[in-house]
């Protein structure tokens, strides 16, 4: 059965690509071609196009792109035939715990000379081609293989214990070790060291800045979580009418026949993912009582929408049903700054940030972090910011660990970090991950409880826990910081028309800061939002 003229158009508007109707036969004629040949229903087939126009930078849809469609159809067609190289099958041993082990052992053993154990968490340099980094499906394992009591070479991120294999060369292959690949003004002479003699402040961000007490998540009261959205909505609306002079608001549920002004929170009508045939646009108690009402965005040149999102429109409600906005005001809200701190406490600071897990996912050794411990311990900061996934959820080896709990993998990682800087001017701030194994995966994340670990407590002195997301106060200076990816939950669920993509995710990611939210698709309990904009966001991808 041939596929209706207006589904076709109909489905390929969903995504942004219009079909005229009139003088489109050919198209569309080509269109239901391509599904006979390809074998695709119609959803299939706007998906690949879909697909297609990313690669391509965005084409209209004609005869000449249709041709080049069919040709990427049948490139893919062949690549998924080709046979995929056969993999050596071997038996993976249980994985170790003793590679942390050691690694603890050895940063104590050298701690009282720094050169010796520089020098001793050197990488070699490989002589190889430079590969990508991919581990096979089905990999030999090779833990259990030196079953010594002492190393068989001289200290190094390859012979970490006794039953760490040799390097695999992956890891040691990258060529661009301590390369800048981004940098953001003068950087030739900066002195990336902490020049104090004294150790940094550092404590939460006014009074809802970290997570500080405990608190039963999920079991917040539906009219807390109202009231605190809702408040969200007015504060936002309020700056909104004072950029744009606008008088006041309309309800978005009631008929009108004149173009009107309304504020309302971007829904979608289901649980699945937002589309152009989904949005609900949703009121605010005060002037619209709470109600939701469908939005026809046929009307709009351009958008860039996503579930959560405070918007302020102007459009029309004939029938009562439906509201079609002509006008999105997109306008970056201005914000308070936080306060500068004095300027004795902003001589210089150095901030180095880092993100798990820590070690790559084909052994246990730690490399990564060896070498982490190699860079502070040669250019002490005034703080490091370690992001997790501290023992990674998505670690094959980790998950098969046998000889220890995931508490007792991560009390051996802070060991190894905290015994790094003992001596150090270094302050370490811990942020989790919902990856954790060994911690509570809730978002937002509550900080870890160091003082339940079996670590001298002289040790951790150092050391602070926050939650995930958090704003901090440090010597002054107000540093927002979460291990969520924020623009990428946010962009799997947006939906946009005619909007470049760079541009597209600036716009967004100034929206969070000016709406003060780290992720507003659902933090309605947590108070956790920056109520005055920080001098700096770190942001874990």
């Amino acid at each position: 059965m041939e596929t209706a003229d207006k589904s076709i158009i109909e489905e390929f508007e969903v995504i942004g690509v219009i079909i005229p109707k009139i003088g489109s036969e050919d198209d569309i004629d080509k269109v239901r071609e391509l599904m006979i040949i390809h074998h695709l229903d119609l959803d299939s087939l706007v998906n690949e196009w879909g697909a297609f126009e990313i690669t391509n930078g965005g084409l209209e849809m004609n005869t000449e792109t249709l041709i080049q469609f069919d040709q990427y159809l049948n490139r893919n067609k062949k690549a998924a035939k080709t046979p995929k190289t056969k993999q050596s099958s071997g038996t993976r041993t249980t994985p170790k715990s003793s590679d942390i082990d050691a690694l603890a052992e050895r940063v104590s053993r050298n701690q009282s000379d720094t050169n010796d154990l520089l020098n001793a968490y050197s990488t070699p340099v490989a002589k190889g081609k430079n590969k990508r980094l991919r581990t096979p499906d089905n990999f030999i394992n090779k833990h259990l293989t030196l079953t010594g009591g002492s190393p068989v070479a001289p200290f190094s991120p390859t012979s970490l214990s006794p039953s760490t294999p040799k390097s695999t060369g992956k890891y040691s292959a990258r060529k661009n070790t301590g390369d800048i690949v981004a940098s953001l003004g003068e950087t030739q002479e900066c002195v990336w060291t902490s020049t104090s003699q004294q150790s940094c402040s550092i404590d939460s961000y006014g009074e809802h800045g970290s997570l500080l007490s405990h608190y039963n998540f999920m079991m917040e009261k539906i009219a807390d979580r109202v009231l605190v959205l809702d408040g969200i909505a007015e504060e936002i609306g309020e700056r909104l009418k004072e950029i744009n002079s606008i008088e006041s608001l309309s309800s978005v549920g009631l008929q009108y026949a004149e173009p009107v002004t309304v504020l309302g929170r971007v829904c979608c009508d289901s649980n699945g993912r937002l589309n152009a045939k989904s949005v609900l646009l949703g009121g605010d108690v005060q002037t619209s009582q709470g109600c939701k009402v469908a939005m026809q965005l046929s009307q709009l040149a351009s958008y860039s929408l996503f579930p959560g999102q405070i918007v302020m429109m102007e459009g029309q409600n004939s029938s009562g049903t439906a509201f079609v906005p002509t006008r999105i005001y997109n306008e970056v809200l201005p914000l308070q700054k936080a306060p500068l701190p004095a300027e004795a406490d902003m001589e210089r600071l150095t901030i180095v940030a880092v993100s798990g897990p820590y070690t790559t996912s084909d052994n246990l050794a730690y490399e990564p972090l060896a070498d982490f411990i190699k860079h502070i311990q040669a250019h002490p900061p005034d703080v490091c910011i370690m992001f997790g996934p501290f023992v990674d959820a998505k670690l094959q080896l980790i998950k098969d660990l046998k000889d220890t709990t995931y508490s007792e993998h991560f009390t051996k990682i802070v060991e190894v970090i905290s015994k790094a800087i003992e001596h150090l001017p270094t302050e370490v701030v811990l942020v989790p991950s919902q990856r954790d194994l060994q911690h509570t995966f809730v978002y937002p994340t509550p900080p870890f409880d160091l003082g339940k670990l079996k670590i001298d407590k002289e040790l951790l002195k150092k050391i602070h826990c926050v939650s995930d997301p958090s704003t901090l106060r440090i010597n002054g200076l107000c540093v927002g910081m979460t291990s969520t990816d924020i623009l990428f939950h946010i962009g799997a669920e947006e939906i946009s028309l005619y909007v470049n993509y760079c541009s597209d995710i600036l716009t967004v990611f100034l929206w969070l800061i000016a709406v003060l939210d780290f992720l507003p698709q659902g933090m309605a309990y947590f108070k956790n939002n920056f109520r005055n904009r920080p001098y700096c966001i770190i942001n874990r991808f």
